[in-house]
């Protein structure tokens, strides 16, 4: 994708300077399995000639050598973590976030992190896509080991995961994630979906799955501030008929029994999209332009009675494009997006 005459300029000034910053917003602390995501970035950069400056200050488990601590460097090519071009006014930045299908995956892109990235706003042409260049091993791979993009085993267990209990069959499934944005009230909306489903004459069996990290804390517990926060929420659920799952319990053991998926934009679980199952949004994830946006809840339970408008070639197309041509996981296909990234041919 070429890069606009207004970006060119920009980059013609970093290509000048060769310098790339890490800078401390929004993240100010790199460690864990950031710092090792920044370091491919880092390397990356350094194979196109690039002297890497950071933020004074800025904690980088793992830093490589030879980063140079400064403030403010002038006409650097700045990199930011976990935020995007809505909180960033300076044009000449760049934004790291980690992302799925599995932990060590992570986009780089000029607009932000997930959902704000290129492919977003930029519909992916699936014409010369062919069927081989879907990862099949891969995919296969993630699904017969449960795997998902978390990072921490305590609530990416794989084949340890818990069953589902009383899991419905032919259910419509809504995946929650992060619910709010800055530009959006997701648990607005999420309500506004569940009424509809309840009261829209919806003949199916409604579930949620819930990401764990809602109740459970970084041991895997269930923590009883967050609990308390999300009880009235989820007796009203229960007390409608909604089935819902809080805890580590794995998609890839849902979505064969599931009829249609409907998820919100900030949702970054691909599973749906590798079991073919038709998926709804009434926001705009990446993918949107291969599955069903709805714009007005009186399209949604026709959508949901009537799945003849999934495409599971279109689906395969856009997951095949994303994990093999735009996210990033080692030092190849990480140099492969900064040469994507800076127009380097």
């Amino acid at each position: 994708m070429r890069i606009s005459n207004r970006y060119k300029y920009y980059f013609r000034m970093v290509i000048v300077n060769k310098q790339l910053h890490i800078k401390a917003y929004e993240q100010g602390r790199l460690t864990g399995s950031l710092g090792k995501l920044m370091g491919l970035v880092a390397d990356a950069f350094q194979q196109q000639g690039y002297t890497i400056t950071k933020d004074t200050g800025l904690i980088w488990q793992g830093e490589p050598p030879g980063i140079i601590d400064t403030l403010n460097p002038y006409n650097a090519l700045n990199v930011y973590t976990n935020t995007s071009r809505d909180k960033v006014t300076t044009e000449n930045n760049l934004f790291l976030g980690a992302s799925g299908p599995l932990p060590g995956y992570f986009t780089l892109d000029r607009l932000g992190v997930w959902p704000w990235i290129t492919p977003t706003y930029n519909n992916i042409s699936t014409a010369n896509y062919e069927r081989n260049d879907y990862p099949h091993d891969l995919i296969n791979s993630i699904k017969e080991q449960k795997q998902t993009l978390f990072y921490s085993n305590l609530i990416n267990k794989g084949l340890d995961s818990p069953e589902p209990e009383g899991l419905p069959e032919d259910h419509v499934l809504m995946i929650v994630s992060q619910m709010d944005n800055d530009w959006q009230d997701g648990w607005a909306m999420f309500g506004k979906v569940i009424n509809r489903l309840i009261l829209g004459d919806c003949k199916y069996p409604v579930v949620v799955k819930f990401d764990p990290r809602l109740l459970l804390d970084k041991d895997g517990n269930v923590n009883k501030s967050k609990l308390n926060a999300h009880k009235p929420m989820m007796d009203s659920l229960e007390a409608r008929g909604v089935k819902f799952y809080t805890g580590a319990e794995s998609l890839h053991c849902i979505l064969p029994k599931t009829r249609v998926v409907i998820v919100d934009e900030m949702s970054q679980f691909l599973e749906p999209l590798m079991y073919g199952v038709p998926v709804i949004t009434h926001g705009a994830p990446p993918y949107h332009g291969v599955v069903k946006k709805i714009e007005h809840q009186h399209e949604l339970i026709p959508a949901i009675q009537d799945v003849s408008w999934s495409n599971e070639d279109l689906m395969n197309a856009w997951l095949a494009y994303y994990i093999t041509s735009y996210a990033c996981h080692d030092l190849v296909s990480t140099t492969r997006r900064v040469k994507e990234l800076l127009d380097v041919v």
